[in-house]
């Protein structure tokens, strides 16, 4: 077995649920995708998930399988993001009290009987014993391949990018494949995707109340908040108030240029072999190719098999942000300029106002 795995970082809503399915498809990878969006809560408690201090097998565990405030409060009112695929009519959780690794990662590996694996795994992964936060993922991974005959382990959570340095502090040994789109539909899915509403509602309130409102609940400064923002705090949370809550794509647009800027940043710090830059745009005009260097870079043969099954998978999507209003695609165009230019700057090229370019040299 491989000790080389792959992560897939991206913003979110950047085509990387495709690539993930791609993945699946592969007789040599195992995708666990989306296990790091859901241990850190959508982003909320990454601290918890990454421990820099040596943990107990029960402790991991318990990053893995206890329920998480953001998640809940989302379930609980009946809003379930599309990544969520546990099965409901067939499992013994209920939106009260599903663990993070049942709502997308076990149920990708085994839709038919998910809760059985995740008591298998509760067995074994409480039982170990002190170890860093790595290495125990490492071996959960690890004896996931071995269970389904898999070389390595591929990694995909949406909006990873903003915890990229984190990632490749921890698997330094992993091999980083960067997914970028263009930012204006990046920024308008955001603005419509249950999960990326739910974190950027959370930043807006950190912001003016000092605190995290799912982690702390000091509301000293509540007065600073807006009434739509005060309408969706944990304890007003509804379904209504969390719908009718304005996120213009321009806002989501800025956003998305803060995550590309400081994510490539990061990425500057990846050695040149251990990082692969793909375009959702070119995999979409291009899968072949796309999927060639892809199979290339993680050290595989290209198999015809896969490569045509995943091409299967490619549907063409028209650019959605054209058909706002010309001041709404024009604030949205400039929110994400400074995206663009950071791109550009690491040869990807986007051209404003028309089809995009093919990749850069990097």
């Amino acid at each position: 077995m491989t000790e080389r795995p792959l992560i897939v970082v991206g913003t979110g809503r950047c085509g990387s649920t495709l690539l993930s399915h791609m993945v699946r498809k592969h007789p040599a990878l195992l995708s666990v995708s989306e296990t790091f969006s859901f241990v850190t809560d959508l982003g909320g408690r990454i601290e918890r998930a990454f421990p820099i201090v040596p943990i107990t097998g029960r402790h991991f565990w318990s990053i893995l399988a206890d329920p998480q405030p953001r998640q809940l409060t989302l379930l609980a009112n009946d809003l379930q993001m599309p990544e969520v695929i546990y099965p409901w009519s067939r499992g013994r959780f209920t939106s009260n009290n599903l663990p993070p690794i049942l709502q997308a990662m076990l149920p990708h590996l085994d839709l038919e009987a998910p809760d059985r694996l995740f008591d298998e795994l509760e067995a074994e992964v409480t039982a170990w014993g002190d170890a860093s936060g790595t290495d125990h993922y490492r071996r959960l991974f690890q004896n996931l391949c071995a269970r389904y005959g898999k070389q390595q382990w591929v990694e995909r959570s949406g909006g990873s990018l903003r915890v990229v340095e984190r990632l490749t502090e921890t698997f330094p040994e992993a091999a980083i494949v960067h997914l970028v789109r263009d930012g204006r539909n990046t920024a308008l899915s955001m603005s419509r995707h249950i999960g990326f509403r739910m974190a950027i509602l959370c930043g807006l309130q950190t912001d003016s109340l000092g605190v995290d409102p799912y982690e702390c609940a000091d509301r000293s400064d509540e007065a600073d908040l807006s009434d739509e923002l005060a309408d969706t705090l944990p304890e007003n949370f509804s379904a209504d108030a969390f719908n009718r809550f304005d996120l213009p794509a321009a806002l989501c647009g800025h956003y998305w240029s803060g995550e590309i800027i400081s994510g490539l940043k990061a990425l500057e710090k990846v050695p040149s072999e251990s990082l692969l830059t793909l375009r959702f745009e070119d995999i979409l005009s291009d899968p072949t190719t796309a999927l060639v260097r892809l199979s290339e870079f993680a050290g595989l043969e290209p198999s015809n098999d896969w490569v045509e099954a995943s091409k299967a998978l490619v549907r063409k999507i028209p650019p959605r942000w054209t058909q706002l209003g010309s001041a709404a695609q024009r604030d949205l165009s400039e929110a994400c300029q400074p995206g663009f230019a950071a791109l550009a700057a690491n040869g990807i090229e986007y051209r404003i106002g028309s089809e995009p370019t093919s990749l850069g040299a990097k």
